[in-house]
């Protein structure tokens, strides 16, 4: 694994073990907006976040969508920044279930 690989796995391992799935609501969107402010040419556009008719996603679809962000973030060179950020929100900022509904969506 790489060191890029290793500093994502460790952040979602720590914020799914405080039931943290993503950002929430507004909050992701801000974050995919510095993501494409990073966008490197040749990569594309990062993975949108599931908000808006995607917000009833369960934590777990949630949170591997993060997950792709964050490699992007990698692949973009602006891993440090994506993480700074989700550092910075506070709890309330962020979707959150338990771990027995962690799979279960809101449709």
């Amino acid at each position: 694994m790489s060191t890029v690989e290793v500093r994502i796995a460790a952040f979602l391992a720590t914020i799914k073990a405080e039931g943290r799935s993503s950002p929430a609501g507004m909050h992701w969107q801000k974050f995919h907006d510095l993501l494409v402010t990073h966008r490197q040419s040749g990569h594309g556009e990062p993975p949108r976040p599931l908000i808006l008719a995607a917000a009833s996603e369960s934590d777990a679809t949630k949170h591997y969508r993060l997950a792709k962000q964050l490699e992007w973030a990698g692949t973009n060179q602006c891993l440090d920044a994506a993480l700074a950020f989700l550092d910075d929100l506070p709890r309330e900022n962020w979707n959150t279930s338990s771990r027995e509904h962690w799979q279960k969506d809101s449709y």
